[in-house]
C-alpha cells in the first residue's frame, strides 16, 4: 500500500504527463488543421530525389513567371496559376528547407507575394515575387544540381 506521500507524487507524475502529452498534442492550431497523429506515424515521408526537387523547382519558377506575366490583366488566371504552386511545393520543400535554408524562406516569403499580388492585380509586385523566386531556384540549383 502506497503512503499518502508517494501517492501524492504518482498523482502529479500522471497530472504532468498528461498535461505534456495535451500539450504535444495541441500543435497551436485547430483539430482541423492537423493531420491525424495514427496518419502521420502509419505513413512515413517518402524522400525526394535531387531531379525531383530540380524538377519541381523549374515548375514552380515556370509558374511564377506565369502568374507575374498574368497579374496585371487577369486576376482570375493568376490566382488559379497561383493555386498550382504549393502541390508542388509541398512535395520537395522539406528537401530544400534541409538542403537550404535560406532558399527555403525566401521562397515562402515569395510565395506570398505571388499570392498578394494575383489576388489584387499587382503587376509590379508579382514580377517582383517571380524574380526573386527566379533568383532563389537558380541558387539553389547552382548548389545542388539535378
Amino acid at each position: 500500500m502506497l503512503t499518502r506521500w508517494r501517492r501524492s507524487a504518482n498523482l502529479m507524475l500522471v497530472a504532468f504527463s498528461i498535461g505534456g502529452l495535451a500539450g504535444c498534442a495541441s500543435g497551436g492550431g485547430t483539430p482541423a488543421d492537423s493531420a491525424p497523429a495514427s496518419s502521420a506515424l502509419a505513413v512515413p515521408a517518402q524522400p525526394v530525389t535531387a531531379a525531383e526537387v530540380a524538377t519541381g523547382l523549374r515548375k514552380i519558377d515556370q509558374i511564377a513567371q506565369e502568374i507575374a506575366g498574368s497579374a496585371g490583366t487577369d486576376k482570375a488566371k493568376a490566382a488559379s496559376l497561383d493555386g498550382q504552386i504549393e502541390p508542388t511545393w509541398h512535395l520537395i520543400e522539406d528537401a530544400v528547407k534541409g538542403h537550404d535554408p535560406d532558399t527555403y524562406l525566401a521562397m515562402e516569403d515569395n510565395f506570398a507575394v505571388l499570392e498578394k499580388a494575383a489576388g489584387s492585380g499587382d503587376a509590379a509586385a508579382a514580377a517582383k515575387g517571380s524574380a526573386a523566386i527566379s533568383s532563389a531556384v537558380r541558387a539553389y540549383l547552382t548548389k545542388y544540381p539535378g
